[in-house]
């Protein structure tokens, strides 16, 4: 029984307070000593907390990050949200860390197909965990990683939160399709690091691409089933409580804009926030910081419009482009504003892949923007 995995949030926090004040603890349907609330098929978001740091290399104190997210994330206010809220408390982790990424996926493969996820950790080598769930439905899956570093390297064979994604990577049977690295600081990453997770066709994203515009990427995380946020991608300012932080990252609010758009994507069912470490938490900022994202994430899923491919092709505007290097066409949302591109000259399956609208602006001018050519790249393989 799911019950058998989790341990009960402890009794820090008054929920009754919360309730008479309006914050959000009031609203959270909580696992305590006393109850266990049930987890139904419905519109719902489960919280989780998975306080597992064995495989961290120097970042000891992560694995306390769920319950000092937790009090400062209860001690917001809600906005005008009609989803249910249930925190299922801790996971109990396995005698290994290894075994702690079985038990999570285990766990998330029994929760309702319908239910969204936010796991609260430890350290971000848990993503394995998170992607186990797939595996174990033998279901595809996209992951979005939010990063200033390339977790991996191919000559690297140990399992920690500096090469999970090698490991990943390496998995056999694994059901992942696509994988999309968000973040990423050059000068922090070998060279030779992107030129091999490029041969894999793993979309990389330097942060000084999109500083500027953070809602560029916005159809990466569009198709992510799981995005999972380091939350060292974020500069030092905005989440002092890292291990060697950087004078540069995401800031407060591009990172909350990151999140709002991963819990408004319609395929998106996991969001992990990872690395936060409450031992080095300078006057709360970190905590605080990394509430409020989540606020920003459950935002977004009680904004999300219902969009392709849950609405018919015949309510999307079409755009037939002309172009040397191939035709293209593009489809716009008239509600949404969201767009998608067709590449039919490839003689592939007809399917709609997400773009944004300088994608198809960019097409009108005879430029083949970096993102068609990646979806280019990836379809004719």
């Amino acid at each position: 029984m799911l019950r058998d995995y989790l341990i009960p949030l402890s009794e820090n926090f008054d929920f009754e307070v919360a309730k008479e004040i309006g914050n959000i603890g009031g609203f959270i349907q909580a696992y305590t000593l006393d109850n266990f609330p049930g987890v139904k098929t419905g519109s719902e978001i489960i919280i989780i907390g998975v306080p597992e740091e064995r495989n961290a290399i120097d970042n000891e104190g992560v694995a306390l990050a769920p319950d000092a997210i937790r009090q400062a994330f209860y001690n917001l206010f809600p906005g005008k949200w009609h989803k249910n809220i249930v925190d299922l408390g801790n996971l109990k982790t396995g005698e290994s860390a290894d075994e702690t990424y079985r038990i999570l996926g285990k766990v998330l493969s029994l929760l309702p197909v319908d239910v969204s996820v936010i796991v609260l950790g430890g350290s971000q080598d848990l993503t394995l965990g998170l992607t186990n769930c797939y595996d174990i439905n033998n279901k595809t899956y996209n992951l979005n990683v939010i990063d200033a570093f390339i977790d991996g390297s191919l000559t690297d064979y140990e399992t920690d939160n500096e090469n999970y994604l090698s490991v990943l990577l390496r998995k056999e049977k694994s059901r992942l399709q696509n994988l999309t690295i968000t973040g990423i600081q050059g000068f922090l990453n070998h060279p030779g690091k992107f030129k091999d997770f490029e041969q894999l066709y793993v979309d990389v994203y330097n942060l000084g691409e999109i500083k500027n515009d953070v809602y560029q990427v916005e159809p990466d995380f569009r198709e992510a089933h799981i995005v999972s946020l380091d939350v060292r991608s974020i500069n030092f300012a905005s989440m002092p409580a890292q291990k060697n932080g950087m004078p540069n990252g995401f800031d407060g609010i591009d990172i909350c804009k990151i999140s709002r758009m991963s819990g408004a994507a319609p395929g998106n069912k996991i969001f992990g926030v990872f690395e936060y470490n409450p031992l080095i938490d300078q006057r709360l900022t970190g905590a605080n910081m990394t509430a409020q994202i989540l606020w920003y994430y459950i935002e977004g899923k009680n904004l999300r419009q219902k969009e392709y491919p849950g609405i018919p092709e015949s309510e999307l505007l079409k755009f037939y482009v002309k172009n040397e290097v191939v035709d293209l066409v593009f489809y716009k949302n008239p509600f949404s504003e969201r767009w998608w591109v067709e590449i039919p000259d490839l003689e592939n399956p007809h399917s709609l892949f997400p773009c944004s609208e300088s994608d198809y602006k960019n097409a009108v001018k005879s430029k083949i923007t970096k993102k068609i050519r990646r979806i280019i790249d990836k379809i004719t393989i």
